[in-house]
């Protein structure tokens, strides 16, 4: 996995570059807490959540990237890229929510997706 003391590491660990291993399997985690904490989320809440997870993560991308000096269509990419997958996360825990403008979403949404399809169990 990735680390942030690369000087203490030995053979590959210690380049500064990530692995193409390293950085899946940040995305993995990632994928895991997410599906996780949402599945723990919905199974204690109404219907309101989803909404006010979509306006926290607006307020905050909109934060992020205007202290990195992001355009503003950077800025909604970004949004609309968490939207979409949050959108996937609460798919894949059972709770079905509108789909994104984009078909199919990104390779990350559509694993989350295929992680969670009756096929794949």
């Amino acid at each position: 996995m990735l680390v942030t003391d690369r000087d203490c590491q030995t053979g590959g660990a210690r380049f500064a570059v990530p692995t193409l291993g390293e950085i899946e399997g940040k995305l993995l985690v990632s994928e895991v807490v997410a599906t996780s904490c949402l599945r723990q989320l919905f199974a204690h809440s109404d219907g309101a959540a989803m909404r006010g997870i979509k306006r926290r993560i607006r307020r905050l991308l909109q934060i992020r990237c205007r202290a990195e000096k992001l355009s503003h269509d950077d800025t909604e990419a970004a949004v609309e890229y968490a939207f979409q997958l949050v959108e996937a996360a609460a798919e894949a825990v059972g709770r079905k929510t509108t789909v994104s403008s984009k078909p199919g979403g990104c390779e990350t949404i559509r694993r989350l997706r295929a992680m969670h399809s009756p096929d794949h169990r």
